[in-house]
């Protein structure tokens, strides 16, 4: 091996172990005022008061990395001990981690304390939603805990980890009786009678797509059948219309209302669910654009793909096709207020989802990152090489 080469093959290792290391990362608030700095590998957004740190150390020569948890202020509540931390951390007061070399979850409280319960090797997501259960799994059978550990409905299911409108879509464990609907008690609402395709969650409409003798209807809370349509199957409902694709080869999407009546012609190859403001991302002649409730173009159609939640993100970004793969951030793109207006964002090569914040991350065309807020002004300059979005007022960069 030649010098050259040699000193190529050290530099590059030197990189990968600094690399490994841990990294100084500032908690910043909406003024762009750091608040504190912590020294740690990884970092994750704030939730209930807390944030996920990962700590790095050298045991025997080898990088170890542990998960604990700060609050807002940057203190330690938990000390870095957990292998894994499901999702961001605490939510309803709980969280699930596992400890190295454990083939178990273990649930905690905010002090660290391990509530008691059975062992389960796999466990669902807590949700904001679902205040008093979450979902647990022992041999690939679900069952769901209460927030103090408690079996409460055995493990002896498939289907959701969750419940929409107080049930959920399950079914027994190798049976074929099909899927119905329990509720947090672990009774059974709707018996097990419909086939998996079709099955979903209750929506805030008290409806739900369910397979009946091979059609595709909408059933109450009961099991009853509330809704069929002969045009076509039924995807879901929105705007109180109900979407649909009327071929066979999933193209002819459009609305009807709940007497059947055409809202929306079947013209489309594909189209969304109507959002709060009224509009649908939908295709034609394999090119994506924005269409009201009145069938009216609101985006044209000449884009590849289409991202839109104003609430979530202050924004709308149009895609342009490419003929060679390219990443998103250096596509080219158009980006849209909620008015559908053209937004003139200059040196801005970029914006980020502000994920429900009100500021929006932001890269310059010398990929450097700060943030704008939904007026697409900048309120915090582009000066950092590593800017996270922001969650209960906080946001890290480096």
């Amino acid at each position: 091996m030649n010098k050259q080469l040699l000193l190529l093959c050290f530099f590059l290792m030197n990189l990968g172990w600094v690399n490994a290391g841990p990294k100084i990362w500032k908690c910043i608030n909406e003024k762009g005022e750091v608040q504190f700095t912590v020294e740690a590998k990884r970092v994750s957004s704030f939730q209930n008061g807390m944030a996920v740190i990962t700590k790095a150390e050298v045991i025997d020569n080898k990088w170890v990395y542990n998960k604990g948890f700060i609050d807002a202020t940057g203190k330690i509540v938990i000390q870095p001990q957990y292998d894994k931390v499901k999702g961001n951390g605490f939510v309803n007061g709980r969280a699930w981690v596992k400890m190295k070399n454990s083939d178990y979850w273990s649930l905690i409280d905010e002090t660290g304390k391990v509530i008691p319960t059975n062992k389960y090797e796999k466990v669902g997501y807590l949700f904001d939603f679902n205040p008093n259960v979450t979902a647990v799994y022992r041999l690939g059978k679900l069952g769901f805990i209460d927030m103090d550990g408690k079996e409460i409905i055995p493990c002896k299911y498939l289907g959701d980890s969750f419940f929409k409108q107080g049930l959920a879509c399950v079914s027994l464990y190798n049976d074929e009786s099909g899927y119905g609907f329990i509720n947090a008690q672990g009774e059974v609402v709707i018996p097990f009678q419909f086939k998996q395709a079709g099955t979903a969650a209750f929506m805030d409409n008290g409806m739900c797509r369910a397979t009946v003798s091979g059609s595709t209807v909408l059933i109450d809370k009961t099991g009853k059948v509330v809704f069929k349509t002969s045009k076509g199957n039924i995807q879901g409902v929105s705007n109180d219309w109900v979407r649909i694709f009327t071929k066979a080869n999933r193209k002819g999407w459009g609305y009807i209302d709940m007497n059947g009546a055409t809202k929306i012609d079947f013209i489309y190859d594909d189209l969304s669910s109507f959002n709060d403001l009224g509009y649908a991302i939908a295709e034609k002649g394999g090119l994506k654009g924005i269409i009201g409730t009145d069938g009216k173009t609101a985006i044209e159609f000449k884009y590849a793909t289409i991202y839109n939640d104003p609430t979530e993100d202050g924004y709308i970004m149009a895609v342009y096709p490419t003929d060679e793969p390219m990443s998103l951030a250096n596509t080219p793109k158009d980006y849209f207020n909620t008015q559908f207006e053209k937004i003139d964002l200059g040196d801005i090569a970029y914006v980020y989802s502000a994920n429900g914040s009100k500021l929006l991350p932001f890269r310059t065309k010398d990929h450097k990152l700060g943030y704008l807020d939904r007026d697409f002004n900048v309120v915090i300059e582009a000066n950092y090489d590593v800017a996270e979005e922001f969650s209960e007022g906080l946001a890290w960069v480096r």
